[in-house]
């Protein structure tokens, strides 16, 4: 990419720690775009702690009752400058950034109200049908109407940006097929988490318990934590030593969640510590464990993976995540290395215990040679920075097809670019290919089957919409309060 100094407006509900995955995610990558562009943080959340090398304005506080979404959509219809934004007539942003449905509606209108000259990139962090089936795998009626609820944000929001990024392969897979149904087909990237690379955890020979790690809001059934404390009474049951850490626990709710992760778990296999903002905290508990695990049901990504990964610590990862797909990408990472990494999902989901035990006992026998692996896979990650994930997200933004001339699919005709992130911030991958339509769901992957209760196949394309210009700007009106507390 030519060296040239962007102006970029990034959107986003909350940031930093404390948040979830999002949030951090967005102050990695905002403080990563710093470094080389003029970034301006926009947030619903006036105590907001500074993010390095970016200008920071912020909403109003978000009225109980409200959700932070709709919050920031309402926000945005007013004129920017009553929030620090600058003056619209100065064209000052040539990209604006938003989150999934939580800040995406936000940096779309922004962009077609007050800013029609920038380009938007709207990331997908999860796939809104098959985290609502998990999440909701006992009320099957909720799940399907969250489903439909919020693949419609995503499809809406898509098809007013430019370029659809998705958080790892998975998520970018799922951005194409989301985007492909409406009446512009936007570009596509694949943007790789950074990777912080820390001092390297020295190790003695190994004996006796295999101490794991999991990091996680025990309270959501997505994450998984459940088969992981059955996997780890298995083992004990059966002599292999083995303890679990789970890190991520309300901690107003402590002692009641550790009794029932020892119920499950085994007594004397489990410690349960509380949810934390301390990153030195979380960060000794990751060299602290022989391992860290990931047994999420579905997850677009898994930072956590990652990170733990940057300091030479042996990792295993569900199938279903788009860590699992990098870490099996043969062309990124050695399969030697990537393969041993990933616990595979079982076709029956009652055998998760079963099949995460044999992974853990797997890794124990074998656990000189995976620390030897963890080393190799920490020197491969280098390659993939936050500056690396941002050099190749303003590339490929920059230079994807303007929202006006994309081409709707009922046309036959429609193209989109499909980028990915390579090794240093490399783009790659840039050559036009013909949208599709998405195939008829089936019983290949969940993902497919949770597609099925919202995206049946490619229906009529949508009514054209007018070029973005701040006059054609639709009227917005805040929804009425829903209840007592912010949502998502």
């Amino acid at each position: 990419m030519a060296d040239k100094r962007y102006r970029i407006l990034v959107v986003s509900d909350i940031s930093g720690m404390g948040g979830g995955g999002i949030p951090v995610f967005n102050q990695h990558l905002t403080e990563a775009l710093a470094k080389e562009h003029d970034v301006t943080l926009f947030t619903a959340d006036p105590d907001t702690r500074l993010h390095q090398g970016a200008r920071m304005v912020s909403t109003p506080p978000i009225p109980e009752g409200v959700e932070d979404r709709a919050w920031m959509e309402f926000q945005s219809t007013l004129d920017p400058r009553t929030h620090g934004l600058p003056d619209p007539q100065e064209r000052p942003f040539d990209l604006i950034v938003g989150h999934s449905r939580f800040s995406g509606p936000a940096a779309a209108e922004l962009r077609d109200r007050w800013y029609p000259d920038a380009k938007v990139a709207h990331f997908l962090h999860t796939s809104p049908e098959r985290l609502a089936e998990v999440k909701y795998a006992h009320d099957p009626a909720h799940a399907q109407t969250k489903a439909a609820r919020d693949s419609r944000i995503e499809r809406e929001v898509m098809d007013r940006a430019d370029v659809v990024v998705g958080v790892g392969p998975l998520l970018a897979a799922e951005a194409e097929r989301l985007s492909s149904t409406g009446q512009h087909v936007p570009d596509s990237h694949q943007l790789v988490p950074g990777v912080k690379i820390e001092e390297l955890v020295q190790r003695g020979p190994h004996e006796g318990r295999l101490n794991l790690l999991v990091m996680g809001r025990t309270d959501d059934p997505l994450k998984g934590v459940d088969d992981a404390l059955r996997a780890v009474k298995m083992l004990n049951d059966n002599g292999i030593d083995v303890h679990l850490t789970i890190r991520g626990a309300n901690p107003k709710k402590l002692g009641k969640i550790a009794e029932g992760a020892e119920r499950l778990g085994g007594k004397g296999n489990v410690t349960v510590k509380p949810f934390s903002e301390d990153g030195d905290e979380l960060k000794n508990d990751i060299i602290g464990a022989d391992a860290v695990i990931m047994p999420s049901k579905h997850e677009g990504f898994g930072l956590v993976a990652t990170e733990a990964a940057g300091h030479g610590v042996p990792v295993l990862v569900n199938q279903e995540s788009g860590a699992a797909q990098f870490l099996g990408d043969k062309a990124r990472i050695a399969p030697e290395i990537g393969q041993p990494c990933i616990v595979p999902e079982p076709s029956n989901p009652n055998d998760r215990p079963l099949t995460w035990a044999t992974s853990i006992g797997r890794l124990k026998a074998d656990l000189p040679q995976r620390r030897e692996n963890a080393k190799e896979l920490r020197e491969a990650l280098k390659a993939y920075s936050w500056e690396h994930a941002g050099e190749a997200l303003v590339e490929a933004a920059m230079k994807a097809t303007p929202q006006s001339q994309q081409k709707p699919l009922a046309q036959g005709q429609a193209q989109r670019k499909a980028t990915v992130q390579g090794p240093d911030g490399k783009l790659l991958g840039a050559a036009a290919t013909a949208a599709k339509p998405p195939a008829p769901p089936g019983p290949q992957s969940a993902l497919a089957r949770a597609a099925a209760m919202t995206s049946p196949g490619a229906g009529p394309a949508a009514p054209a919409r007018p070029a973005p210009t701040p006059a054609a700007a639709r009227p917005y009106h805040l929804p009425p309060t829903q209840g007592p507390a912010r949502g998502r």
